[in-house]
């Protein structure tokens, strides 16, 4: 602080703020402060190497200015502009008190040490003569003091940063009221003694206060309820499964906030018949732990961990299963092989991911996830939960979108069938010409057949030679009626391999396996096909 010493400030007359932008918004605080007296100079630190760099030092002409925001101080002052800015008003005095005064005091405790090494006595006792003159400078002070009881104005004081300035900034005072006219002058905050703290009332206050609140923490507990289990087979709808409940207890048993008798009562009010039977012989003193263990025993899984081990490496996906819904039922078989030992808690995402890879059957999903890229990083069951759900939702919107665009196609095509029935109005019309043209055609092959059968009987032999009749030698142009029209065409989709429909109309997700059975299925008939009829050209 030397360069107020170097600049001549009146110290008892100024203010610092801090908390300036160098903007014109800082023009606020000047004007607040300009309402509480005339300001002769504005000065502002540029000493890079001070702890009050780009502070500014406020002079006033009187110090009446300073003992008017005296009560106030150190004062927020917020940005009329933009209310995240806040400017600190301190007094000179209070700051370059404790600033300089620390450093004199360092300064003279050095030199007491000095003293005391150069004189040989010991530094205690050249600080006790130090303080004894202190208090009789103390007395003194006091007794010049006393004299003038009723003054109506007391000297100004320094608050020393009032530490409810600073922790509430925007009291209402201050806030609604900026103006420093409507502030009480040497106003002092109300400090409680001793005496006030161990007064009954305040006893009654505090005992009240925790009363209250221990009421409202075991009022908020209490409505913490477990799930009813009773251990029947088949389970009545309302209640759960022992592995269900046993979870609830688990995160029931890790609440500090609840008392162990707490604890045995929850568990107690949520066993029905037999269960409830189970540990009534063990008595109202038992632990939890005590009652945990024989429930456990009596509807817990009996199979040991190495059998449960297996159980879930046998766990695949089902047939039209999410793999959503596969990670789940994963987990259940993981906590029980975790439960019984079967598997090292530490290693359970890691089993958890490799059984998911291997029983999954959505190669492109677990392509899409690049599940074997987080062998080094393993996710949790909660993330890996969460990724298949969105690629799962990202394939339904995707499927969804797919199903608008193909039903937007056939309206059209249905446009173009309704077109097509309008053209059905001259139906009866298009009847009659094509019955006339096949009596035509019908004609014309009688003529021909009558042609025929007239130069075969010119071309008869004589009666003793005998002919065959005209069926033993039937014509080899003639068509075969007994044949198949032609050979086996496809009658399935080549997408998905339902009957029905094309790949241009299908809407069915893809199907390999099915298209390649169908394909098979179509040679074979190709193959019988083909040797039957190669079979009776060979005869003829």
């Amino acid at each position: 602080m030397d360069f107020i010493a170097k600049l001549g400030i009146k110290i008892p007359n100024a203010v610092i703020v801090s908390g300036l932008t160098g903007s014109e918004k800082d023009d606020d605080v000047f004007d607040y402060l300009r309402q509480c007296g005339t300001i002769s100079r504005t000065l502002t630190v540029d000493d890079s190497s001070s702890a009050f760099y780009q502070n500014c030092v406020v002079e006033f002409s009187s110090d009446l200015a300073v003992q008017e925001l005296t009560p106030a101080l150190p004062y927020l002052y917020p940005s009329a502009e933009n209310p995240d800015v806040k400017y600190c008003v301190r007094a000179l005095t209070d700051v370059y008190t404790k600033t300089v005064g620390g450093s004199v005091t360092d300064t003279y405790l050095t030199e007491l040490k000095t003293l005391a090494k150069l004189s040989g006595k010991d530094f205690e006792e050249v600080l006790r003569e130090v303080m004894s003159k202190f208090e009789e400078s103390m007395g003194s002070v006091e007794a010049a003091a006393s004299p003038c009881p009723n003054n109506d104005t007391e000297p100004t004081q320094s608050v020393g940063f009032p530490p409810h300035h600073l922790d509430n900034p925007h009291s209402p005072k201050l806030v609604q009221s900026p103006n420093p006219s409507s502030l009480k002058l040497n106003q002092k905050p109300h400090i409680l003694s001793q005496t006030d703290l161990v007064s009954p009332e305040v006893q009654r206050i505090v005992v009240e206060h925790v009363v209250k609140t221990t009421e409202k923490t075991s009022n908020g507990h209490s409505t913490l309820r477990l799930r009813a289990f009773s251990g029947r087979n088949p389970r009545p709808y309302p209640e759960v499964d022992y592995e269900t409940w046993r979870s609830h207890v688990d995160l029931m048993m890790g609440d500090t906030s609840l008392s162990n008798l707490e604890k045995t009562r929850k568990i107690l009010e949520s066993l029905l018949t037999p269960a409830s039977d189970v540990i009534r012989p063990l008595g109202p003193d038992a632990s939890v732990d005590d009652y945990l263990r024989l429930l456990e025993s009596a509807f817990g899984t009996v199979e040991d961990g190495e059998e449960l081990l297996v159980r879930f490496m046998n766990t695949l996906q089902d047939p039209g299963e999410k793999p959503s819904a596969y990670l789940h039922r994963l987990q259940v078989a993981l906590s029980l092989a975790v439960r019984r030992g079967g598997v090292d808690p530490r290693e359970r995402d890691r089993q958890l991911l490799k059984q998911f890879q291997r029983g999954c059957w959505d190669d492109n999903l677990l392509t899409e996830l690049q599940l074997e890229l987080k062998k080094n990083n393993l996710p949790t069951f909660a993330e890996l939960l969460l990724l298949l759900r969105i690629a799962e939702n990202r394939q339904e919107v995707k499927s969804t979108r797919m199903r608008k665009h193909f039903s937007a196609t056939k309206q059209k095509a249905a446009s173009h069938e309704q077109t097509v029935t309008e053209t059905k109005m001259d139906f009866s019309e298009t009847t009659s010409n094509t019955l006339s043209d096949l009596k035509k055609q019908v004609a014309d092959l009688k003529s021909q057949l009558a042609a025929v059968m007239k130069q075969k009987k010119q071309t008869v032999p004589k009666k003793n030679q005998t002919t065959k009749p005209d069926h033993a030698n039937p014509e080899p142009n003639l068509p075969s009626h007994s044949r198949p029209s032609s050979r086996p065409k496809p009658w399935y989709c080549f997408r998905c391999g339902e009957d029905g429909h094309i790949v241009a109309n299908c809407e069915s997700e893809p199907n390999p396996a099915l298209v390649e059975a169908k394909r098979k299925e179509l040679k074979a008939k190709r193959q019988i096909w083909d040797r039957q009829h190669n079979g009776s050209a060979s005869l003829n």
